[in-house]
């Protein structure tokens, strides 16, 4: 617990060491920059030591995230307790793409019901230190257009479910993606695709929990239980195997 502690004090010292504005995201950025994808034809493969991340970049929508989520990660961000204000909580762009802040103030005047930026990775998952905190917060490849109805009810409820996790396992494996189209919204050169459907996996010890989430306003966090599907059920509707891409 001693080492843990002073593990803590030492990350704490460095984050208090460096100025942590615009310019240091802007080269936190760019040390990660995106590769092409073969999942589609717009798809970027972007990677950080983080998560991984495979987003089409044409609809700025994630269709694969990747973290493992560990006991420790659980237990560094309570102590090192990164405010979500400022720097921590401002959203960017990967390097090379166009930043989204418009398209998602104009979506929400078309909108009748709140459409946030979406995690599928959660902040508070990999706020364990400044540069994870910062990463999490990134357009389209860790982030879709969800109604906030989804974002605070079953979204949230899998991410309490992972930080609970941690009280049985060491590690937590998660895969997040989107699926599908409700509508898009065109800003300037931009044009946004809000999906249906939310997916996320979550593997601990020899159990897979495999949830399908429909991306409307009215989901709550109960309703996370009929949400359940086997994972070869996800495999069908995606096309595609996330475990057998990221592992």
């Amino acid at each position: 617990m001693k080492r843990l502690t002073f593990l803590f004090l030492l990350i704490q010292l460095s984050a208090a060491a460096q100025t942590i504005n615009s310019a240091y995201v802007k080269a936190l950025y760019q040390k990660y920059p995106t590769q092409p994808s073969d999942l589609c034809s717009s798809c970027k493969l972007w990677v950080n030591p983080y998560y991984k991340s495979i987003a089409d970049t044409l609809k700025h929508a994630p269709l694969l995230t990747y973290y493992v989520y560990t006991k420790a990660h659980r237990l560094q961000q309570e102590a090192a307790d990164v405010p979500r204000t400022g720097v921590y909580a401002a959203w960017h762009p990967a390097y090379g793409q166009p930043n989204e802040t418009a398209i998602y103030q104009y979506a929400n005047t078309q909108s009748p019901d709140l459409i946030a930026k979406g995690h599928c990775q959660a902040w508070i998952l990999l706020a364990y230190d400044a540069d994870g905190a910062i990463l999490s917060n990134t357009y389209t490849f860790n982030a879709a257009m969800e109604y906030q109805g989804q974002n605070t009810g079953t979204q949230i409820a899998t991410e309490e479910l992972t930080r609970q996790l941690t009280q049985q396992t060491d590690s937590v494996r998660i895969w997040c993606g989107t699926w599908g189209s409700k509508q898009t919204f065109t800003k300037g050169k931009v044009t946004a695709t809000m999906p249906s459907h939310y997916y996320k996996v979550i593997q601990y010890n020899d159990i897979t929990l495999t949830y399908w989430l429909p991306n409307e306003p009215t989901e709550k966090r109960s309703k996370l239980p009929e949400r359940l599907i086997t994972y070869e059920a996800l495999v069908e509707k995606l096309g595609f195997d996330p475990k057998a891409l990221f592992y």
